[in-house]
């Protein structure tokens, strides 16, 4: 099993290409009510403006079929050349990275943790995350909140919507030598993505905002909220006709502004401007060949965002570096995990042995009630002889010797005993302090580090005990005079 991050994003692939594999919360549920993957693989999608991803913890065959799902959806052929598929340490960094805004369109973008928050909620209700990938959606969290609070990555245009007006200034200032100052907005959603781009207006003062909404309720809402005008969803083409900038941020699956229905501009300084940061796009592209007005979508943003990126480019190395920080602590966790819990099962298997081996042995002196008692006795006793041991082994540093001499000595005492027996004509097995050598030095272990399997073997059943009355006498007298009501699960 392998952790993978991959998919499609605004680095990788065209809007065209990544809107034909946006997922709403239908299609995604859809997947993810469809797949079938190894029993227990773990997967989460996310899908948000600029990017469908799915991060993974699987096989190459989970992989494949994650691909084809998500083509399914698309009813098109999965984009390989326009894909990425990240493996063990770098699908890690780039989960970090994206939740900390690192990946985003707009460097230090505060929305899309939020989003991928949405993301995880949806896929643990979808029941596809287990240990591993809970694990490391909170290292993500926990990157994106140090990066939020000890880096300036997100100072200034921090999301795609306030990108979207800081753009519409920066437009208006090389064509007419002003910003928003006094131009006629209009928005087309109200939605989060829409309230954002409100907010952003607020600071460069339009003459008037315009707020249009498929629901009249959230449109009334959001106008309130921010001293906007409402105008009915059915005009939203006729009110364009008098606006300098159109911001058109909804949810809908195919375009809300139509070519055909586009009215004549009015004169102006400078062409209507028309902002799509909807996925799938919003804007008939056509519209852009229409005299009097000017489409701008996400690509167009992608490209001067390059300028915001370069403003916050001395911030990025220490972001990175903490990322990076929690990416090895995660791995280290991972490895640590990985190591040890065919060990620990082991372990408990047997014990486990043991006690139902010996409740068979004496299984004739009680009846079926007390059988059931003693079943319940000797399964709690077990549990808590083996709470504290394998607690502390689990909280042991593996990168400490502590680590290597206790999985020695758990080699010693539940490896096979013909397994110590080595032929003479193979060459020498090293030892776990000996591979432990062989890394020190080394930050902390990799991913592909882990053991294909426990290194200790199973247990051998214990010999049968000789007849021994007071062997027998005793065992008789501690389960017949214990009290349940002593006894609770480890």
């Amino acid at each position: 099993m392998t952790f993978y991050a991959l998919g499609l994003n605004h680095e990788t692939a065209s809007v065209k290409v990544t809107e034909a594999f946006a997922l709403g919360d239908h299609a995604r549920q859809s997947v993810y009510a469809g797949l079938q993957l190894q029993h227990d693989a773990e997967l989460i999608l996310l899908s948000t403006c600029n990017r469908t991803e799915a991060y993974l913890y699987g096989t190459e065959a989970d992989v494949q079929r994650v691909q084809q799902a998500l083509a399914d959806v698309a009813e098109t052929p999965w984009p390989e050349a326009q894909a990425f598929l990240f493996v063990d340490e770098p699908a890690v960094q780039h989960v970090l990275e994206v939740a900390s805004g690192l990946r985003s369109l707009v460097p230090g973008d505060g929305q899309i943790l939020a989003q991928m928050k949405d993301a995880y909620r949806a896929a643990v209700e979808a029941d596809t995350v287990d240990t591993l990938l809970h694990r490391l959606m909170h290292t993500a969290f926990r990157a994106a909140k140090r990066v939020a609070n000890e880096t300036a990555l997100s100072s200034g245009a921090a999301s795609v919507s306030s990108a979207a007006v800081a753009m519409a200034r920066d437009h208006f200032r090389d064509a007419v030598g002003s910003g928003l100052e006094g131009r006629r907005v209009v928005l087309v959603g109200a939605g989060k993505m829409g309230r954002l781009a409100l907010g952003a207006l607020q600071s460069y003062a339009p003459s008037s905002i315009t707020v249009t909404n498929r629901s009249s309720d959230r449109a009334d809402e959001v106008a309130s909220a921010y001293d906007a005008a409402v105008a009915p969803w059915a005009r939203r083409h006729e009110i364009l006709a008098d606006a300098d900038v159109v911001i058109v941020a909804t949810g809908a699956p195919d375009p809300v502004l139509v070519r055909a229905l586009v009215p004549d501009a009015s004169a102006g300084p400078a062409p209507t401007l028309l902002i799509d940061i909807s996925m799938p796009r919003n804007i008939d592209p056509a519209i852009d060949g229409v005299s009097g007005y000017r489409v701008f979508d996400l690509d167009a943003l992608q490209a001067w965002t390059h300028r915001v990126e370069a403003q916050r480019s001395a911030e990025v190395p220490e972001a990175r570096a903490i990322c990076e920080e929690l990416m090895s602590d995660f791995v280290t966790w991972v490895f640590h995990q990985q190591a040890l819990q065919p060990a620990i099962q082991a372990i408990r298997s047997s014990f486990e042995a043991i006690r139902t081996q010996e409740i068979e042995r004496h299984h004739h002196r009680f009846s079926d009630v007390d059988r059931n008692e003693l079943d319940e006795l000797t399964r709690s006793i077990m549990q808590k002889l083996l709470a504290i041991p394998i607690v502390r082994l689990k909280n042991v540093d593996p990168n400490s010797i502590d680590f290597v001499r206790g999985i020695e000595l758990l080699r010693v005492l539940f490896d096979r005993p013909e397994a110590c027996d080595e032929d003479p004509a193979q060459p020498a097995r090293p030892m776990d302090g000996e591979r432990a050598d062989e890394k020190r030095g080394e930050a902390s272990p990799s991913l592909s580090d882990i053991p294909p399997q426990c290194p200790f073997g199973e247990m051998p059943a214990p010999e049968e005990p000789g007849s021994d009355d007071a062997y027998d006498d005793l065992l008789r007298r501690v389960l017949t005079s214990a009290s349940r009501d002593d006894v609770s699960d480890a």
